[in-house]
């Protein structure tokens, strides 16, 4: 099985050198994948939670939404699931397919993912794997630049202009211009020189 020496690329870390194998680094990419959903996940309920109160407010709820709103806001807690339905609710301001094709990724790296895609350990199935956790991963990083977008919109109808956004919703503006060229084309466009191992805390 090969080895790799990571003490090279990790000069600042007063640790011995750390030793990884294939399987290593596989399961380090499945990490990387699932901590993408969460991001995703965290995002996507603040926006729910926005729009169920204040919804009325910003007066670009659908009666659908608005109706169910009351409903959602019993709910302790909500899955990623739930919370895409809601926000399908209004089909003017997210792409519903792209929603629907993320969860079904997202169920599948959550619940499915040892069936699918870990149950050898052969090269073959190793390359699968790191293929759909990059894939996924990049998936995430849009949808995230997407709500992120979404949320400088809403913030948008608080102020007199962008300039009196607070400056940490000024620096979500390339997110708006992203949503706002997403829904344009209603699909989720490329991020350039996007990666699942870097993002912003």
């Amino acid at each position: 099985m090969k080895l790799i020496k990571l003490s090279d690329n990790f000069s600042t870390m007063e640790k011995p050198d750390i030793i990884l194998t294939k399987e290593d680094i596989v399961y380090s990419k499945i990490g990387a994948a699932l901590i993408s959903a969460q991001r995703v996940e965290f995002v996507a309920g603040q926006l729910l939670e926005l729009l169920e109160e204040h919804g009325q407010i910003y007066g670009i709820m659908t009666e659908d939404f608005t109706n169910s709103s009351e409903k959602s806001k019993k709910l302790r807690k909500k899955t990623l699931g739930q919370i895409f339905r809601f926000l399908k609710l209004n089909p003017k301001l997210v792409i519903a397919d792209e929603l629907d094709e993320y969860a079904r990724l997202r169920n599948i790296l959550a619940h499915k993912f040892f069936q699918t895609h870990l149950n050898t350990k052969s090269d073959e199935q190793m390359w699968r794997v790191m293929e759909f956790c990059y894939a996924f991963g990049r998936f995430s990083n849009r949808m995230e630049k997407f709500f992120k977008g979404f949320l400088y919109f809403l913030a948008l109808r608080h102020v007199k202009d962008m300039y009196h956004l607070p400056s940490e919703m000024q620096s979500l503006r390339s997110s708006f211009e992203y949503f706002m060229e997403s829904l344009n084309h209603n699909r989720l466009q490329e991020i350039q020189d996007e990666s699942i191992d870097s993002f912003d805390v």
